[in-house]
C-alpha cells in the first residue's frame, strides 16, 4: 500500500494489481521449484543445489518424535514461512521499478526471481551452501532477502544506470533497455 501512495494516481491500480500478482507468482514458483532448490535433500555441490520439483513429503508427527529433536517442524509450515521472504525480496524489486517497467516484463522477471534466483541465493546460506560452510552470518535476512532483492532491483531498474553514469563520469554500467 505504501508503494501505491508513492506513485501517480493513474498508476495506483496497476501497482495494486502488480502486488497481488507478485505474491501469487511467488507462491506458485516457490512451490513448484524454489523450495526444493533452496533446501535440497542431496545437493550437487555447495554452489548448485540441483533441481527437484514440488514440495515433496511433509514431516509426520511420528518422524518428528522419532528424530530425537533433529526434526522439529513441518515442511509445509516452513514453506509458508519462507514464501513470505521470497515475496518480500520480489517486492523490493517492485518498489524500485514502480512506474518504470511494463507490467508483463515485471511479472516475467518475478517468475525467474522467485523460482530460481532467490532460492539459489538462499541455498548458499540457509540450505547449507558455500556461504553457510564459510561461516557467513545473516542477521534477520539482511543478506539473503534484502540484498538479493536490492541487487535484482538495481539490475532491472530501467534508466538508473544512465543516471549514475552521468553523475559519476566514466562508471562502466549500462542500462538494459
Amino acid at each position: 500500500m505504501l508503494e501505491a501512495g508513492l506513485v501517480r494516481a493513474k498508476n495506483t491500480t496497476e501497482i495494486l494489481t502488480k502486488n497481488v500478482a507478485l505474491f501469487a507468482i511467488a507462491c506458485v514458483m516457490y512451490m513448484l521449484c524454489g523450495y526444493n532448490l533452496m533446501y535440497p535433500g542431496d545437493a550437487v555441490n555447495s554452489v548448485w543445489p540441483g533441481i527437484i520439483f514440488l514440495l515433496g513429503e511433509d514431516n509426520t508427527a511420528t518422524d518428528v518424535l522419532a528424530s530425537g529433536g533433529e526434526t522439529y517442524y513441518s515442511t509445509m509450515a516452513d514453506f509458508f514461512f519462507q514464501v513470505v521472504f521470497v515475496a518480500t525480496a520480489m517486492s523490493i524489486v517492485s518498489d524500485a521499478v514502480a512506474e518504470r517497467m511494463k507490467l508483463w516484463a515485471f511479472l516475467a522477471f518475478a517468475v525467474v526471481m522467485t523460482g530460481f534466483i532467490y532460492p539459489i541465493q538462499g541455498y548458499w546460506k540457509w540450505g547449507g551452501g558455500f556461504l553457510d560452510q564459510m561461516g557467513f552470518l545473516d542477521f534477520a535476512g539482511s543478506g539473503v532477502v534484502h540484498l538479493c532483492g536490492a541487487t535484482a532491483a538495481f539490475a532491472v531498474s530501467p534508466g538508473r544506470a544512465d543516471s549514475l553514469q552521468k553523475a559519476q563520469g566514466n562508471l562502466p554500467i549500462r542500462s538494459a533497455r
